[in-house]
């Protein structure tokens, strides 16, 4: 049961009203997580007289990460509740995907595409996907161009399809034929992107489908966290739902950092919230307490934003006080005399505020540590230079997105391989850039040998056999294998203090080259196989130098699991729902911050501005309300260090001027006393400073069994795959378990029902689950492919039709909760009861396809985790767990379970877990693990140390 005394009075009004529609308006680190969660196990508790199951609640979060941590504190809140993987908690996308794909069969074999793989799928169709018909305004003969314009096509079409058009409007003709162009495509090769999985959830949601009806029955209560930041596609779906269930509507969010509009996203949702019912049905909680930040940081916020007129008025934001305010210390704003003199001032503040005292919560004081310390930039124009000075003092640094990666020498060197490859540059330049890069310790005549073997990949030689590809992920590994690149090589045991120094420089590279692994990735995803191996070389080499740092505008997230000990740059943006200790914003520039209007062609040389409802949101407003906003975000996410920096750029006349902003911080005042003061040769003590130690990061993550199978058989390997991002190859047999899993989740779904299938549904059945999506049209394993997945999964049928009575569950969604931080998340292909004379028997069935090993110890871990995650939805344990594995048509024998099974292996995963909190990733010392069937022995000193030759 739910303790309300743990949370502040408007937390706890706003968790105990449930009889009306609800905005929670909540200002920066007011512990709106905390209450949504609160709420949410207050209406799961039947003492409290709600009749209401998980499966009644569905909860938007508008990240991955934020539904990660809300997931953890509702169940920290709930304790041993049955059934809680039946409630979602997700993003908006998330829920219509899931939805189409359990709903719409013909759904099930396709895939999201993100924002860069979207934009590379579209170049690559350029021909086909509706860019050359949008057409300039002024100049219907000029069209968009490949390459140069495809992101601006791309925002076209998602302002098409998201925004609201002018009553009495339609878009032109032109435009309407580029989006059926468009989707038809994405349609044809089996994608989505995030307009339209809205689009057709939307159409799902129509009166009398599967979809409407289970919603009717079940959808009790709607929460929608950042509500802020919906645009108005969201909106209806969000409204959709609502009428369709008569739930009661709960938002939560901030009008103050609605940062997104030139997304689409509007604020107007929450602030006109109460005008959508009628006054006695909706009701209005602030929460204004901040828990993260000091007095400083929120008057000096507040202060701020109070300039802004199109807000939710009376507003207010106080501090808890966990942190405390020292003016004079905390928060500086200093101004240079030019670029250079303040970014030398940055790299020296960071040197000092190195091991100051910090503490949070009820965690023990420690000293501060470079990856507590964020730069957050308004655009990443200015990351080049200030990362030169982070240099000059060898302060370890790591970027969210890609345009200061490329710039990375480990990087460079990688990207070099791909240069040599297409005689850019000769081999003594490949060798050069490997072996300059700082603390590398590899043997010369080990880059000459991986040097020479790269003569294989020749993208010119001729196909020697069928079914050949040419895979630039598979010689990126191959390379650093053959050159021994490791992790180590980059590690100084010369002494104590260079040893843990140099460790965290060698985390930082095989970081920055997981994350090149990511970028392949990206460009393979789409492009793999469908070129010659010259023009896919070539293709790759024209995204990377011309259009990558274009289409990574806002980098990635950070790791869940680790982050390296490094200073974090990254965008405003970037940092939203994050926070540190220590923040810096540098370059306090009239048209940086706030920014000047983007110039050159747009979206509106294409789209007539007065089609759209609220057009002037997506270009910014002339008020600079927009800019404020943003300000306020990247101010709200300091703890309580706080460094504001200016200084003229003497290059560029634009950014001479101190920001308009400035003055406005002025104003803000502590005890009559101003916040913000100017303090160029400021000094932390020397008596505040104890070893710095980085803040524990494993907190609110889920993680399913691929991740934990790497743990159990070696924790290094999880490190390469999960830390550090490497990505394995792509290659053409790619598709085919998910395809006999496809086919097996619809037999499986209709027999639930009655339906037995004729032989043509099957065969059609078969053809809608079946896809390849890196094959190619001249393979010759196209149809070898498709007859596996067809003749096997006949077989399956015919062998099993009159089992198919027993089925209780089909692909199951399970989770189990390890500790307050750590959610276990899965889903169980099959679990069968059957029953006689009163007796049940439950056998939790996995399937796999016969180029996996069934046998292994690994797969009985894997059962036993689900058994774990059925006992948590059922309350009972399952009888038996048994693999079926599909190609052999054969059943393994059902192995008993017992109640020591799943406490081994509850133990097993809380073991692994630890592994990833205390971060000891560590090479195994088995070497039956680290076999030729181990990929990632490539990137592993293990390969040396057992002698293991990796097939190549």
């Amino acid at each position: 049961m739910i303790d309300l005394n743990n949370f502040s009075e408007s937390q706890r009004e706003a968790i105990i009203t449930n009889d009306k529609h609800l905005r929670i308006i909540a200002c920066a680190g007011s512990g709106k997580t905390t209450t949504v969660a609160g709420k949410v196990a207050y209406l799961l508790d039947s003492h409290n007289g709600f009749d209401i199951k998980p499966e009644n609640i569905i909860a938007f979060t508008y990240t991955e990460k934020a539904a990660g941590e809300l997931k953890n504190k509702i169940l920290n809140n709930v304790g041993q509740y049955r059934g809680m993987a039946n409630m979602y908690i997700g993003t908006i996308h998330g829920w219509c995907l899931k939805s189409l794909q359990e709903n719409e069969y013909k759904y099930q074999s396709f895939s999201v595409l993100d924002d860069i793989k979207l934009k590379l799928f579209v170049d690559k169709h350029y021909d086909v996907i509706g860019m050359k018909e949008v057409t300039k305004l002024s100049n219907p003969s000029a069209s968009l161009r490949r390459f140069i314009d495809t992101s601006l096509f791309v925002r076209i079409m998602d302002i098409v399809r998201e925004s609201e058009i002018r009553n009495g409007v339609e878009f032109p003709d032109n435009i309407l034929t580029a989006k059926k162009k468009y989707q038809d495509t994405l349609i044809s090769k089996r994608y989505f992107d995030f307009s339209m999985i809205m689009e057709k959830a939307l159409e799902c949601l129509r009166d009398d489908t599967n979809l409407a009806n289970s919603i009717k029955t079940n959808l009790k209560y709607l929460i929608v966290d950042e509500y802020q930041d919906v645009n108005p596609l969201q909106e209806k779906l969000i409204n959709r739902l609502q009428e369709i269930s008569g739930c009661k509507l709960i938002v939560v969010g901030d009008d103050d950092q609605n940062i997104y509009q030139w997304r689409g996203s509007n604020n107007k949702y929450i602030i006109d919230f109460e005008n959508k019912f009628n006054k006695d049905e909706v009701k209005t909680i602030p929460l204004s307490l901040n828990y993260r930040s000091s007095e400083g940081i929120t008057k000096l916020s507040e202060t701020l934003i109070s300039n802004n007129k199109k807000r939710i008025q009376d507003k207010k934001m106080d501090s808890n006080n966990s942190q405390f305010f020292n003016r004079g210390t905390d928060i500086l704003y200093n101004r240079y005399q030019n670029i250079e003199e303040e970014n030398e001032a940055i790299a020296k503040y960071i040197d000092d505020i190195i091991g100051v005292k910090f503490k949070e919560n009820d965690d023990e004081e420690r000293g501060i540590a470079f990856s507590d310390i964020a730069i957050l930039l308004r655009t990443w124009n200015k990351a080049s230079s200030i990362v030169e000075a982070l240099e000059r003092h060898n302060i370890p640094y790591i970027t969210a997105g890609v345009n200061q990666l490329f710039e990375m020498e480990e990087v460079q060197a990688a990207l070099g391989i791909f240069n040599y490859l297409y005689g850019d540059i000769d081999e003594a330049e490949l060798k050069e850039k490997w072996l300059t890069i700082p603390n590398i310790k590899v043997l010369p005549d080990k880059v000459d040998f991986a040097i020479s073997k790269l003569s294989e990949k020749n993208p010119d030689i001729e196909k020697v056999k069928d079914n050949w590809e040419y895979s630039l992920q598979d010689i990126f590994w191959n390379f650093l294998n053959d050159a021994e690149i490791f992790e180590e090589n980059f590690v100084n045991y010369t002494s104590q203090e260079l040893e843990f120094r140099t460790k965290e420089r060698a985390e930082i590279v095989f970081f920055n080259l997981g994350k090149f692994s990511q970028v392949i990735n990206d460009f393979e995803t789409i492009n793999f196989n469908s070129t010659s191996p010259s023009f896919h070389l070539f293709s790759f080499l024209s995204f990377i130098t011309y259009v990558a740092k274009d289409y990574y505008p806002e980098g990635w997230l950070n790791n869940p699991y680790k982050t390296p000990n490094a200073v974090q740059i990254m965008t405003i943006h970037q940092s939203k729902g994050l926070e540190f200790p220590s923040v810096i914003v540098p370059g306090l520039n009239h048209n940086y911050l706030p920014s000047k209007k983007r110039g050159g062609l747009s979206e509106w040389h294409f789209l007539d501005r007065t089609l759209i409802e609220e057009q002037s949101r997506y270009e910014g407003d002339d008020d600079k309300e927009d800019e404020r906003r943003l300000l306020y975000v990247a101010l709200t996410r300091s703890q309580k260090y706080l460094l504001l920096t200016q200084a003229p750029d003497l290059n560029n006349k634009l950014y001479k001027k101190e920001s308009q902003f400035i003055p406005e911080l002025t104003n803000a005042k502590a005890n009559s006393f101003p916040i913000m003061v100017s303090d160029l040769r400021h000094k932390f003590p020397v008596d505040e400073k104890i070893e710095q130690k980085p803040k524990e990061k494993v907190k609110n993550i889920s993680l399913d069994f691929t991740s934990l199978k790497d743990i159990f058989e070696c924790s290094y390997r999880f490190k390469l795959i999960s830390v550090f991002g490497f990505c394995y190859p792509l290659n053409q047999r790619m598709g085919v378990g998910k395809s006999f899993h496809g086919c097996l989740m619809e037999i499986h779904k209709e027999a639930k029902k009655g339906v037995r299938l004729t032989e043509d549904e099957l065969k059609t059945l078969i053809d809608r689950q079946t896809h390849f999506p890196y094959l190619t049209k001249s393979t010759k394993l196209s149809q070898p492919l498709y007859d596996k997945v067809k003749n096997n999964v006949e077989d399956y049928y015919k062998e099993n039709v009159d089992e198919f009575k027993n089925i209780e569950f089909v692909e199951q969604e399970i989770q189990y909760k390890i500790d307050r931080n750590i959610l276990i998340v899965g889903r169980i292909d099959l679990i069968k009861k059957i029953g006689d004379a009163g007796y049940y028997e439950t056998t939790i069935v996995e399937f796999k396809s016969d180029e996996e090993n069934a046998d292994a110890p690994i797969t009985k871990d894997q059962l036993k985790l689900y058994a774990l995650g059925h006992r948590e939805l059922t309350g009972e344990t399952a009888n038996y767990i048994m693999t079926y594995v599909i190609g052999k048509n054969q059943p393994k024998t059902p192995e008993k379970l017992y109640d020591d099974d799943l406490e081994q292996i509850q133990q097993k995963i809380k073991d692994a877990v630890g592994l990833i909190r205390d971060e000891k990733f560590v090479r195994t010392d088995q070497n039956k693990v680290c076999g030729e069937n181990c990929f990632q022995i490539r990137l592993c000193s293990n390969r040396i140390k057992y002698n293991i030759k990796p097939k190549r």
